[in-house]
C-alpha cells in the first residue's frame, strides 16, 4: 500500500509539473524504453484471488506474465487485466487457464489506474504461491 501511495504522490507531482508544458499525461505515447516492470507475489487459497494495482503514465502496451505457479509450475490459475474503478477491478481481458510462463497483453489509450488479478479458476487443492510480472507504460 505504501508503494501505491508513493506512486500516486509521484504521479500528482509529475502531473502538476507537466501541466504548464502544454502536454497531457493522458495522451502521451510511452516508448518501450520508458516502461516500468513490477513484480507481484502472493499465495492463493483454494477459491481465492488476489488483485494487484498499478498506475500507467501514458498510452501503450501492457504485458502480464505468470512466471511461477506452485512448487512445480504445473498448476492452472486464472489471470486478468482491467481498470481499477470504485475499489474493484473491472476486467477487460481474462484467461481461466493460465499456466507458468503464460503472457497476456492489452493496450491502453491513456494513463490511469489499472489492475492485474490472479485467481483460482480450476479448483487448486491447497495454497499456491505465484509470481506475476507486469510491464507497463
Amino acid at each position: 500500500m505504501r508503494r501505491l501511495l508513493t506512486i500516486g504522490v509521484c504521479m500528482c507531482v509529475l502531473a502538476i509539473a507537466t501541466a504548464g508544458c502544454g502536454g497531457s499525461l493522458t495522451n502521451q505515447e510511452v516508448s518501450p524504453s520508458q516502461t516500468v516492470t513490477e513484480t507481484f507475489t502472493g499465495t492463493l487459497a483454494p477459491g481465492g484471488g488476489d488483485t494487484h494495482l498499478f498506475v500507467t503514465v501514458g498510452k501503450g502496451v501492457i504485458s502480464a506474465t505468470i512466471t511461477a505457479v506452485g512448487d512445480d509450475n504445473t498448476r492452472i490459475l486464472g489471470m486478468a487485466l482491467g481498470n481499477w474503478s470504485n475499489n474493484a477491478c473491472q476486467i477487460a481481458v481474462a484467461n481461466d487457464s493460465a499456466i507458468a510462463n503464460y503472457s497476456m497483453a492489452a493496450s491502453v489509450t491513456a494513463g490511469g489506474n489499472l489492475c492485474a488479478r490472479v485467481y483460482d479458476s480450476k479448483g487448486i487443492p491447497d495454497a499456491t504461491a505465484y509470481t506475476l510480472v507486469v510491464i507497463h507504460p
